[in-house]
């Protein structure tokens, strides 16, 4: 009972976070699942993997309704998706690879490294402003498109190591090619939900393969956490959209950055 009212409180605040500031609820849900999935049973040297699985699920099943928004909206700049997914599900692919072969505390430093540079662009002022972009982009005629599937891989290997699509990084990728900050965000999303999709496929099953059979588990899947943290989510997502519009977004950055560090901070020290 304790692991489901955590588990459905740190949703609740990271579908808040996710309609109040675009951040996804990877920021929550791993190092949330990272200190709490021990208390609950399952061994200290599989616990990164399964947070990272489980929050892969967690961030494909709430990206779905944004992305169809988005879509709705006009968006989504659809070349640059079809120009980046591949390079982006194949970096996904080796990231997860990779991860399962590193000692737990590798991947706990990896996160804790990856929540503190957050919170200091939180702090610093947030995404990369809007470059010119010379020679064209995937919109305009795909110039420079090795650029894009280069910085797909690159964010597909980083999302499988901090359990996201790869959105933090992705969206100032998209706005120093020049893309509107509206239309980077769409297109991240279109991106990462694939990407969330393929990684937890593949984190699910190379547990599967690690022999790992855990009471509620499916290979590193943890289902009751994926349950619990999705629909908490999902149903405070639109109050953290109506919160943004009362509160500035640059103190609701501060605030979380605030939340970050000492997450980090416990998560490094294990």
């Amino acid at each position: 009972m304790t692991g489901a009212l955590i588990f459905l409180t740190g949703g609740a605040l990271g579908g808040l976070m996710l309609g109040a500031l675009g951040v996804g609820t990877a920021l929550i849900a791993v190092p949330l699942l990272t200190l709490v999935l021990p208390w609950l049973g399952v061994p200290a040297e599989s616990a990164p993997l399964t947070a990272l699985a489980t929050s892969m699920a967690v961030v494909a099943v709430t990206s779905v309704s944004s992305v169809l928004s988005h879509h709705r909206l006009g968006n989504v700049e659809w070349p640059v998706f079809r120009v980046t997914i591949l390079a982006s599900l194949a970096g996904v692919a080796l990231g997860s690879a990779v991860a399962t072969h590193l000692p737990a505390a590798a991947l706990r430093l990896a996160v804790a490294g990856f929540l503190l540079y957050t919170a200091w662009r939180m702090v610093m002022g947030g995404a990369a402003k809007a470059a010119v972009v010379k020679g064209g982009t995937p919109s305009t005629g795909v110039a420079g498109a090795g650029t894009y599937r280069l910085g797909g891989a690159l964010i597909g290997v980083a999302g499988s190591f901090i359990g996201a699509g790869g959105g933090v990084l992705m969206v100032p990728f998209l706005s120093g090619r020049g893309h509107a900050m509206t239309r980077a965000v769409a297109t991240s999303t279109a991106i990462g939900l694939p990407v969330t999709v393929l990684g937890a496929v593949l984190y699910t099953s190379l547990g599967l393969r690690d022999g790992v059979h855990l009471p509620g588990q499916i290979g590193y899947l943890h289902l009751p956490a994926f349950l619990e943290i999705g629909v908490a989510s999902a149903l405070t997502a639109p109050f953290g959209a109506r919160l943004a519009s009362r509160i500035p977004a640059a103190r609701l950055k501060r605030a979380f950055a605030v939340l970050l560090v000492p997450l980090a901070l416990k998560i490094a020290a294990g």
